[in-house]
């Protein structure tokens, strides 16, 4: 749920109301999320549509699909409902409810299944939020996840994004309890915007451990490149 926080940031750097219903396709060699490959490894397309109302109320539903085999698989879907308000001319609050579902891309894993809530502050190119489950992946397991990201454009049409975050198991029943130790992950981004489209690269890691798909276990440091479609 990191690239939630990234549309908190763009919103008021951007303008003091939101009010449109905005969209985007993107496709990344390999989709990963908290420090995990959703995808094993495979390169996605993603299709998001999202609508900011000038009340501070917002939503966003994307979808994603592997593409990097044969035959395309749909992975899954992501949406939150949230409100964001200004408090003053730097600081700005945002909270909402979240919902991930996603299929394991290689049948040897269960899914990845959660509702979250979540409260965020941004003030200018910083943001950050903490997130709570219920039912992280499991009905009785519940999580906390909390991340900081920073935007910054060191020139005209190029963006670099800085993300840090931290995840806590909070109830997990015993059997479960093997791999339940905290985990961090972080992102080192650069994007190019040539108008409507967009170029990016990201470095990312985690710890502690190897991430597990396709049979084997995989290191968790990966260099990603994408490309996105605004609309």
């Amino acid at each position: 749920m990191g690239a939630l926080a990234a549309p908190l940031i763009l919103c008021f750097m951007v303008s003091p109301a939101c009010g449109q219903v905005s969209g985007s396709v993107d496709v990344e060699s390999d989709y990963r999320l908290r420090g995990y490959s959703l995808s094993a490894g495979q390169p996605v397309a993603t299709a998001q549509i999202g609508y900011d109302d000038a009340s501070g109320v917002y939503l966003n539903l994307s979808a994603t699909g592997e593409i990097g085999r044969d035959d395309p698989l749909f992975l899954g879907v992501q949406g939150n409902i949230g409100y964001a308000r200004r408090l003053n001319q730097t600081l700005s609050i945002d909270g909402g409810i979240a919902r991930s579902q996603y299929r394991s891309p290689d049948r040897q894993s269960g899914p990845h299944n959660y509702t979250e809530v979540y409260l965020g502050l941004a003030s200018g190119p910083l943001a950050a939020r903490v997130y709570y489950s219920p039912d992280y992946d499991q009905a009785d397991v519940s999580a906390l996840y909390a991340e900081v990201e920073t935007t910054f454009r060191p020139a005209t049409n190029w963006r670099v994004n800085g993300h840090l975050g931290t995840h806590v198991y909070l109830a997990t029943p015993a059997q479960y309890l093997t791999g339940r130790a905290p985990r961090y992950d972080w992102r080192l981004g650069l994007a190019r915007e040539l108008g409507s489209f967009d170029l990016h690269v990201a470095l990312s890691s985690g710890g502690p451990g190897k991430d597990y798909y396709s049979g084997s276990f995989h290191g968790k440091a990966a260099l990603t490149a994408g490309a996105s479609w605004s609309f």
